[in-house]
């Protein structure tokens, strides 16, 4: 049964085991910035705002911040499903806040910055799924995410200078992910990429036609499940670091973790199950 908790700015405490929950945050006490659902692992966070377009406030941010975080080391929370309500997926950054005082402008930027770093450091997988259109600093949030499943007729964008603003922390994010004549023609043009180009250019994991969205989301969140957290939680922190060295420098890294990785508990377990020919039996620990 679906549990309702009390709307709030905080994260409600999660209640004990892993009943299906729907968790609320409140923007005034009137609208729900951010739900959250989690069942059997799985922790969906969906972007609620269609009214602003999802677009990624302060508030906003801050409510997606604390939901992301939350009880991270639990060792039965195994990953993350970020989407949005609504046709447009986000829309970007709050114009209201943006035009204000370079302070203000910097605590925006700084916030969404934090938001991916959490991505990114968390350690579970955490997927975007997108059915709709993700733009600026919506399309810079998404394709943060460790993996991007979206539908076929889903848009990415980076339209700022139409409106006198590039996309400059948007295009941090795209140019890394896609080819160099591909990133600046999303941000030196405004103009959107389909679903089906955003998976040919990298952008994105998977594109499908959006009556297979959740199939896909699903079948990616079991084969996740079936694994060691413990083992994926090490992976995903080396993934991130090495992407900065150099090859040299991160083979010889990847060495000495490939080391740590087979002094697991489930390592061990992994590889006796597979000679004992049959499952393995995780600790995630």
């Amino acid at each position: 049964m679906l549990r309702i908790l009390p709307s709030s700015r905080k994260i409600s405490k999660y209640a004990t085991g892993w009943t299906p929950q729907l968790l609320r945050f409140a923007s005034n006490g009137s609208s729900d910035l951010v739900l959250v659902k989690e069942e059997h692992g799985v922790r969906e966070i969906t972007l609620n705002h269609p009214k602003t377009l999802n677009s990624l406030s302060l508030e906003m941010m801050s409510a997606l911040q604390d939901a992301l975080v939350k009880d991270k080391d639990n060792v039965e929370l195994r990953c993350v499903v970020l989407t949005a309500q609504g046709k447009i997926w986000s829309a970007g950054h709050n114009l209201k806040e943006l035009h204000n005082e370079p302070k203000i402008q910097a605590c925006v930027f700084q916030k969404l910055t934090d938001v991916i770093s959490d991505i990114q450091k968390l350690p579970v997988p955490v997927i975007g799924k997108v059915n709709g259109y993700a733009a600026a600093a919506g399309c810079q949030l998404v394709v943060s995410c460790d993996m991007v499943v979206c539908s076929k007729n889903s848009k990415f964008s980076t339209p700022g200078a139409g409106v006198g603003v590039f996309c400059s922390t948007p295009g941090v994010a795209v140019a890394r992910i896609m080819s160099r004549p591909k990133s600046a023609y999303m941000l030196m043009t405004g103009l959107p990429v389909t679903g089906e180009e955003a998976y040919i250019s990298g952008m994105v994991t998977k594109s499908v036609p959006a009556e297979e969205l959740d199939k896909e989301i699903d079948e990616i969140t079991s084969a996740i499940k079936a694994k060691s957290r413990a083992v994926i939680s090490l992976g995903k922190e080396f993934f991130y670091k090495q992407l900065a060295m150099s090859q040299t420098e991160a083979f010889s890294a990847a060495q000495d973790k490939m080391i740590e990785n087979f002094q697991l508990g489930d390592t061990k377990e992994g590889i006796a199950s597979f000679f004992e020919k049959r499952p393995p039996s995780w600790k995630h620990e």
